[in-house]
């Protein structure tokens, strides 16, 4: 497992290039959203990441953005839940690795399996707010009241994954479906090039 996950196949150039535009556009949207509570694209990269990338991906982009920003946005005591959290989410989309990569029909598959995430994140996250924070009591009564309150807080990212995840992936699995096809031309090239030169020589 670990073997695969740092496989040569994980740093094509097409992944490289993928993973550092899906980490700066996460980083930097969230920081312009951190004003507005648990509207994220953190969720929707992650998922790419799982979806179309793989292996160490998986993981690395999402935590990659959550480290980025929170040197400027900062965190809470429950930062090892956020962070876990969002380690596992890129797992969500790793269970669709091996579907086929039709822009629209995997942009909906990866927000229904978003959906499924961010009721995962609400529920780990809530459930370390009631076992590492002070405000509420430690008994089930408690753990509900967690629950309950980060309720609002659910419905924001919701919304959040049903706008962001299907265009931010409609437009990510187009430029995906794309990206290989760039590579070789400018390879072919590049190639052409130096071929070429050093016939003149």
């Amino acid at each position: 497992m670990a073997s695969a996950f740092l496989s040569k196949d994980n740093f094509t150039k097409a992944k490289l290039i993928t993973a550092a535009a899906l980490i700066i556009f996460g980083a930097i949207s969230r920081y312009l959203l951190k004003d507005i509570p648990n509207i994220e694209t953190i969720t929707v990269v992650s998922l790419l990441a799982g979806s179309l990338l793989g292996g160490i991906w998986t993981i690395v982009v999402g935590l990659a953005v959550v480290a980025i920003t929170d040197i400027f946005i900062g965190n809470t005591i429950i930062f090892a839940y956020t962070w876990s959290a969002w380690a596992v989410m890129g797992f969500f989309g790793f269970v669709l690795r091996k579907r086929a990569k039709k822009p629209v029909r995997h942009a909906l598959e990866l927000t229904g399996t978003g959906i499924l995430g961010v009721l995962f994140f609400y529920a780990w996250t809530n459930f370390g707010v009631w076992h590492i924070g002070h405000l509420y009591p430690h008994t089930i009564d408690g753990l509900i009241a967690s629950y309950v309150a980060g309720i609002p807080f659910l419905k924001y990212q919701i919304i959040s994954t049903v706008l962001f995840v299907p265009t931010v992936a409609l437009v990510t699995i187009v430029a995906w479906n794309r990206v290989p096809q760039w590579i070789r031309t400018r390879e072919n090239h590049k190639t052409a090039s130096t071929a070429y030169a050093r016939g003149e020589k």
